[in-house]
């Protein structure tokens, strides 16, 4: 398994791990699809076999039987699915790889005598107890059902509770991803554009960096070909969507389309969306915001599947425009909004300049799009508005301190909101004065840079590639 040219910014995942199989612990790694758990499991293994270690590594999609389980651990099949399982973690000198370790599950949930799949999970639980017990290696595994993962493991009683180390995957940093495009021989202004379209998650990044090289395009125009029909990610997200009910996939156009709460998605789909909500969290498809008791939302925290969703034509929905697309799930100042609207609860932080910043739940952000004037968000808290000016390529200077009081006298003039707080949002940092930074003070302007929006990620909990 050589190591692919698209791997980087792992370093510390990687000695975590191999840290965990030093101590003979087990390991849950989970993150969104394409966030590069197989390629980091396929650099343990590559190390685990460098350093003379026996390792079985198993690819949980391509088993599609119990019986290739028993012809991979050399073993005579029987008529009881337990038995695949049971001689696979009998090789208590190995340590034991499982990709995608969900889809394993399901699938030996079709055969007897398991009836469903707690019952496989909790048989799965007792071989892991015995193989301890024993003494065997580490067993390493690996989901992408965010929902099951926090049923199978992250509640007192969860079945694999005690079982795992768990270790989210998230998104790479903007900086890693622009890193990845120069080693590809990208220029710098089209890598930062590759970096704030591919969201941190390094297979849209490696489709995007291919098109633009194999086709001399701009990154933008790369991304729109790649969802567009018969492009590459158009094919992964129609095969993604196949394997979704009807219901589902109705749902997931709902959201991306902004209809996100919970009587929205009823009032359309003339049924209780429970079950269906339910079984698209446990996909990682969704996620659920609460923000209070009564008030939730929900988001596609894939923002190039949410892309691709708005670029289908849905009859009773329409399609919207590239330029639509990109302004609502596509940039920087998409990823800073989806953000805002993942806080539910006051979040306290330091700004650039030392001073205190307080960020509530917001009741709703958006962008504003005045009669001669533009705001990347706007944030609202009942009568009072947060109005944000979001800056992605190099250092802000002073220019966008200007823009940003401009724009937020103009909205409170227009829809007769009182000014909470006014904050510039530049990635990369500011090119300021001291003396422009002492009349910001005075302004009471607020300042992120990379390192708060990290702040803020963190306690939300929601991982977007800060």
């Amino acid at each position: 398994m050589a190591l692919n040219t698209y791997f980087v910014d792992r370093e510390e995942e990687i000695s975590t791990i191999l840290g965990f199989i030093k101590a003979r612990a087990n390991v849950l790694i989970y993150g969104l699809r394409g966030i590069g758990k197989t390629t980091l499991l396929e650099k343990v293994h590559d190390i685990l076999i460098h350093e003379g270690r026996k390792v079985l590594y198993i690819d949980g999609y391509e088993i599609l039987s119990p019986e290739d389980l028993f012809v991979i651990s050399r073993r005579t099949p029987t008529m009881d699915a337990r038995d695949s399982v049971r001689f696979i973690f009998e090789m208590l000198d190995h340590v034991i790889i499982i990709d995608e370790f969900t889809s394993l599950i399901q699938m030996l949930a079709r055969y007897r005598p398991f009836g469903n799949v707690e019952d496989v999970v909790k048989y799965i639980r007792s071989q892991i107890q015995l193989r301890q017990r024993r003494g065997g290696e580490s067993i390493i595994i690996s989901s992408s059902a965010l929902g099951f993962i926090k049923r199978a493991t992250m509640k007192y009683f969860a079945p694999l509770f005690r079982e795992f180390k768990l270790l989210f995957i998230g998104p790479m940093s903007f900086e890693a991803i622009y890193e990845l495009a120069i080693k590809h021989g990208i220029k710098e202004e089209e890598a930062r554009e590759i970096a704030e379209l591919s969201t941190g998650n390094p297979f849209y990044a490696r489709k995007i960096i291919e098109q633009v090289i194999a086709q001399g395009i701009s990154p933008r125009e790369a991304l729109f070909k790649l969802i567009e029909s018969k492009g590459d990610l158009d094919i992964y997200f129609t095969a993604l969507m196949e394997n979704l009910q009807a219901e589902e996939r109705y749902i997931l156009h709902l959201i991306a389309r902004g209809r996100n709460r919970f009587y929205e998605i009823e009032e359309k789909l003339y049924k209780d969306p429970s079950p269906y909500l339910k079984r698209l969290e446990d996909n990682g498809l969704v996620l659920k915001i609460k923000k209070t008791r009564k008030f939730s939302q929900y988001i596609i925290p894939d923002k190039v599947f949410q892309a691709w969703l708005l670029s289908q034509e849905i009859p009773s929905l329409g399609k919207i425009s590239r330029e639509a697309i990109y302004v609502s799930s596509l940039g920087f100042e998409a990823l800073v909004r989806e953000l805002l609207r993942s806080i539910t609860s006051v979040i306290k932080i330091r700004d650039w300049l030392g001073q205190s910043l307080e960020l509530p739940p917001f009741r709703a952000v958006y962008n504003v799009s005045g009669h001669d004037y533009e705001i990347d968000a706007v944030g609202l808290r009942n009568n009072e508005a947060y109005v944000f000016e979001i800056h992605f390529w190099g250092k802000a200077r002073y220019n966008k301190v200007l823009q940003l009081i401009k724009n937020a006298e103009l909205f409170a003039k227009d829809y007769g909101k009182r000014i909470k707080e006014k904050v510039l949002i530049s990635y990369f940092g500011y090119e300021l004065t001291n003396k422009e930074k002492e009349k910001i003070k005075e302004q009471g302007i607020k300042l992120l840079t990379s390192k708060e929006l990290r702040e803020i990620q963190k306690k939300t909990g929601v991982k977007l590639g800060f």
